[in-house]
């Protein structure tokens, strides 16, 4: 599922958030700080948007933070695209980069904390990187990825215990190197997903506040590399936390899946489904999770007349849905595979 590589835009952008500290080592998120911002990434997970948005405006008021706001907001805009699979937000979410861009360049020439500022920098290009790269402009997305690992690379030069820098960092390389396996013996692509590993597991484990955004990333790794097991265990650690969100129940769907544990699975993606009906117009995700949770039916087997009516039903509810002709046409080959006659439906 594109799902995992797409959600790293995600990962990424919940992990800014910083005073003005100097010096190498020092602390750089005061406490008040982290507490409010902890809420915003708690309310974004939780798809809680309308609150986040309101805690994001309120950082207008700590001094010196502006680049920090526009962060937010980009975080924000991004994520509500992620959640609907839509463009609704991409000129403000724009427009919250180059704000950002503005204010890192501002930071740098005014002699401010730089490691910070190349921090900001990153992730600008980095969210710039990943939206090219779901649209498929893959030469933007190589080109703001490169200008995206130089930034970091500078910052954590700087600040060698800044690890909130690993991250960006580590997920850079992690998905740089899948993504151009098959060029890995160049210099320019050569294979770094071990030290990408090696760097979200530092950000897990010694980040001041990216803790929680270094174990999302590694979820989707584990998941990547086929480590099932740990990133369920991770998977349900994070949603116990925020329960209220479907990111972690498409993580728990996708590793159920890929592990063959159909009914595991399909009791997911029912939840998923339960979760998307409450709220309608996500035709998109309607659409992704009934073609998983359709599958899933068909591989557990046709003997159980239970899971024969469940997929009746479900192919009933997706022929009848009122989908908008865009996402018709986007999905139509999973709706197609939906829709498919099963030996247990002839009767």
């Amino acid at each position: 599922m594109k799902r995992i590589v797409y959600s790293t835009v995600l990962i990424l952008a919940l992990t800014a958030c910083c005073t003005h500290a100097g010096n190498i080592g020092e602390r750089r998120f005061s406490p008040e700080l982290t507490l409010r911002l902890n809420r915003i990434t708690g309310h974004i997970y939780n798809d809680s948007f309308e609150q986040a948005a309101k805690l994001i405006d309120s950082l207008e008021d700590i001094n010196g933070l502006a680049p920090l706001r526009h962060f937010f907001g980009a975080v924000l805009y991004q994520a509500q695209m992620m959640a609907a699979e839509s463009d609704d937000y991409r000129s403000v979410f724009f427009a919250a980069l180059d704000s950002l861009e503005d204010g890192s360049k501002l930071m740098l020439a005014r002699g401010d904390d730089s490691s910070l500022a190349y921090y900001y920098l990153g992730h600008t290009h980095a969210f710039r990187s990943l939206y090219y790269g779901r649209k498929g402009s893959i030469w933007k997305a190589l080109k703001d990825g490169l200008r995206a690992r130089n930034a970091y690379v500078k910052g954590y030069e700087i600040a060698p215990t800044f690890h909130d820098i690993a991250l960006g960092l580590g997920s850079y390389r992690y998905w740089k190197s899948v993504k151009t396996r098959a060029i890995n013996w160049t210099p320019l692509f050569k294979d770094e997903k071990k030290q990408g590993i090696e760097l979200l597991r530092l950000a897990a484990d010694s980040s001041e506040i990216s803790t929680d955004a270094a174990t999302v990333s590694l979820i989707w790794v584990y998941i990547n590399e086929k480590l099932y097991g740990e990133a369920i265990r991770l998977a349900n650690a994070m949603h116990d936390r925020h329960p209220d969100g479907l990111t972690f129940l498409w993580a728990l769907g996708e590793a159920y899946y890929k592990m063959n544990d159909w009914p595991s699975a399909a009791g997911l993606y029912e939840d998923i489904l339960d979760r998307l009906r409450q709220n309608p117009g996500n035709y998109y995700n309607v659409i992704e999770a009934s073609y998983y949770l359709s599958d899933c039916y068909r591989k557990i087997g046709s003997k159980s007349p239970e899971i024969c009516d469940k997929l009746a039903r479900l192919q009933d509810e997706v022929s009848s849905h009122p989908l908008p002709d865009k996402t018709r046409k986007i999905q139509s080959k999973k709706i197609k595979k939906i829709l498919k006659k099963h030996p247990c439906l002839s009767h």
